[in-house]
């Protein structure tokens, strides 16, 4: 039972949390814009985000860089710009959780 009980408790916070970090990244993609620096450059940044349960935004960095700095700040800046993140579901009660979200750059 107890067993049991504890994969199902598993997959619910599983399944939360890939809910919420699709709501981030979602979040995070409409306040995307594309840097004039950046010439006709493409490229993916993978940032690396702590959010708080309540939705606050506690850290973000690039941690794969996409080789063009404009193109790395642009997708922090776009963190910035989404400001406070929709509060985590009720299912995830630790005090914070980390996302690794790619922010994909085209012209």
């Amino acid at each position: 039972g107890t067993d049991a009980q504890a994969t199902v408790a598993a997959g619910t916070v599983k399944s939360q949390l890939a809910k919420w970090g699709a709501t981030i990244r979602t979040r995070i993609e409409r306040r995307k814009s594309y840097p004039a620096a950046a010439g006709r450059a493409s490229g993916s940044v993978g940032l690396a985000l702590r959010v708080g349960r309540d939705g606050a935004l506690l850290s973000a960095a690039v941690n794969r860089s996409s080789g063009h700095p404009a193109l790395d700040a642009a997708a922090l800046a776009a963190v910035q710009k989404a400001g406070r993140f929709p509060a985590a579901p009720a299912e995830l009660a630790k005090p914070s959780y980390a996302f690794s979200i790619s922010v994909k750059f085209s012209r």
